[in-house]
């Protein structure tokens, strides 16, 4: 099995927000319990939301990558390492890789009224598998650093009968005259 990990899944700013909030109850209860007097149901309580908590953190500092195995493609988030979840993406028909850049920007919460709609704006890389013809685009990852397209783009070309091209549609039909 040969993989490639290529960056977090979320920025600093989801993983807080979502630390805190999903993992506010659990944090609390935790609190509470270290608090009180630990007695065996409170052991059994306090152990079943450190475990939780944990859970969450592992899933904060996913990261996404690439791996392949039987000779197919997979999409799998990763956590030191290790894989966590993996998703079989069909390269079956398409024969062309291609990068497309976007900007895009990403509001943030909690900040002071001068300033409510504080945006981030950030330049975005979409893999995508293409057809012979490029009509037909699948995004199968979107990355934010431009190092990571370059190891993609080597280890998609180098492991998969994929060829790297700029994107460029023919809608044109193919006359058999």
């Amino acid at each position: 099995m040969k993989k490639i990990i290529l960056e977090y899944r979320f920025t600093n700013h989801q993983k807080i927000i979502f630390l805190l909030y999903l993992g506010a109850p659990f944090l609390f209860k935790i609190f509470l319990l270290f608090r009180n007097n630990i007695n065996i149901e409170n052991y059994l309580i306090l152990s079943i939301c450190v475990i939780c908590y944990t859970f969450l953190i592992s899933i904060a500092f996913l990261k996404r990558g690439f791996f392949t195995k039987n000779s197919n493609l997979y999409k799998g988030s990763f956590f030191l390492g290790k894989l966590f979840f993996k998703t079989r993406i069909d390269i079956s028909d398409k024969s062309k890789i291609t990068i497309l850049k976007f900007r895009k920007s990403q509001k943030l919460s909690w900040f002071s009224g001068a300033n409510p709609d504080l945006t981030v704006e950030h330049s975005s890389f979409e893999v995508n598998i293409l057809n012979e013809m490029h009509t037909k685009r699948e995004p199968i990852l979107d990355l934010k650093r431009k190092e990571s397209v370059e190891t993609t783009t080597k280890f998609l070309t180098t492991n998969f009968d994929l060829k790297y091209e700029k994107y460029n549609p023919n809608f044109r039909i193919k006359n058999s005259c």
